[in-house]
C-alpha cells in the first residue's frame, strides 16, 4: 500500500474514533443529566409532600381548635341553663307558698302544683344535658344539686298546703259566721297539741289526746272548710314544725348551696382550661 492509502486509512480511523468518542461523551452527559433531573424531581416531590403535610396539619389543627371552641360554647350554654333551672325550682316553690297564703281557687292550686312539676322536669332535662356534655367533675355536683332541689320542692309543696290550710282557718275564724267558733276551737286544739308535744314528746297518749281534740274541732267546721290533706298538714306542722322549717328542709337548702359552689368551681375550670388530651 502506498503512502496515500495509508494516510487515507489513518484519517478514516481517526474520524471513526472521534465519532465513537463523541457518542460516548454524549451518553455520559445524558446519563448525568438524567440523574440530575431525577434528583431534582425527587427533591421537588419531597418538598411538595412536606408542604402538603404541613398544610394538612394546619387544617387539622384549625378544625380541632374550631371543634373545641364549639364544644366549649355548648358546655357553657348547658351549664348556664342548668343553674337557671335549678334556681327556678326554688323560686317557683317559694312563690307557690306565698300565693297559697291567699284565698286560692282550685284552679290556682292546680296551676301552682303544675308549675312546680314543670320546673322539676326542666331541671332534670338540663341535668341530663350536663351529664352528656361532662366532664364528671361538673356532672357530679349537678346531680347533687338536682337531688337537693327535688327535696326542697317536696317540702315547699307541703308548706304550700300548710299555708293554704292555715289561711283558710284564719279567714274562717275572723269571718264571724257560724264556722268561726269551730275554727277558734281548732286553733286552740292545735296550740295544746304543740304544747303537749314540747312538754312530753314521748308521751304517746298525751299527743293522741291532742290529736283527738283537733279532730273533734275539725269535725265541727263547715263541710269542705278544710280537706283531709290540709288538716293533716296542720297536724304535722303544729305537732312538730311546718315543712319549710323542718331540719330536713334546712339540710336540703345547705346541700344545694354547697353543691352549687362545687358545680360553679368545676364549670369554670372546664370552660377556661386548655384542650383536653
Amino acid at each position: 500500500m502506498d503512502l496515500e492509502g495509508i494516510g487515507a486509512l489513518t484519517a478514516a480511523g481517526v474520524a471513526v474514533f472521534g465519532v465513537l468518542a463523541s457518542v460516548l461523551v454524549g451518553r455520559w452527559q445524558m446519563r448525568a443529566a438524567l440523574r440530575a433531573a431525577e434528583a431534582t424531581g425527587q427533591a421537588g416531590l419531597a418538598q411538595a409532600e412536606a408542604a402538603y403535610r404541613a398544610a394538612l396539619d394546619a387544617v387539622r389543627a384549625q378544625a380541632n381548635a374550631g371543634h373545641r371552641q364549639w364544644h366549649r360554647g355548648v358546655q357553657r350554654e348547658a351549664y348556664a341553663a342548668f343553674l337557671l333551672a335549678a334556681h327556678r325550682v326554688r323560686d317557683v316553690g317559694e312563690r307557690f307558698v306565698v300565693e297559697s297564703e291567699q284565698d286560692l281557687s282550685a284552679e290556682g292550686v292546680r296551676a301552682g302544683r303544675a308549675g312546680l312539676d314543670d320546673a322539676l322536669a326542666a331541671l332534670k332535662a338540663a341535668q341530663t344535658i350536663v351529664e352528656l356534655e361532662g366532664p364528671d367533675e361538673v356532672a357530679a355536683p349537678a346531680a347533687a344539686m338536682t337531688d337537693a332541689a327535688q327535696l326542697m320542692s317536696h317540702f315547699l309543696g307541703a308548706q304550700a298546703v300548710y299555708e293554704r290550710a292555715w289561711g283558710k282557718l284564719g279567714r274562717l275564724a275572723g269571718a264571724g259566721a257560724g264556722g268561726s267558733q269551730g275554727a277558734s276551737a281548732l286553733v286552740d286544739a292545735l296550740g295544746r297539741l304543740r304544747a303537749g308535744r314540747r312538754a312530753a314528746e314521748e308521751d304517746g297518749e298525751e299527743i293522741g289526746d291532742g290529736e283527738r281534740a283537733c279532730r273533734v274541732a275539725w269535725g265541727a267546721l263547715p263541710a269542705g272548710a278544710l280537706d283531709d290533706d290540709e288538716f293533716r298538714a296542720l297536724l304535722e306542722g303544729w305537732s312538730s314544725r311546718p315543712p319549710a322549717s323542718s331540719r330536713l328542709y334546712l339540710d336540703s337548702v345547705t346541700r344545694f348551696g354547697e353543691a352549687e359552689a362545687r358545680f360553679v368551681r368545676a364549670a369554670k375550670v372546664e370552660l377556661h382550661s386548655g384542650s383536653r388530651s
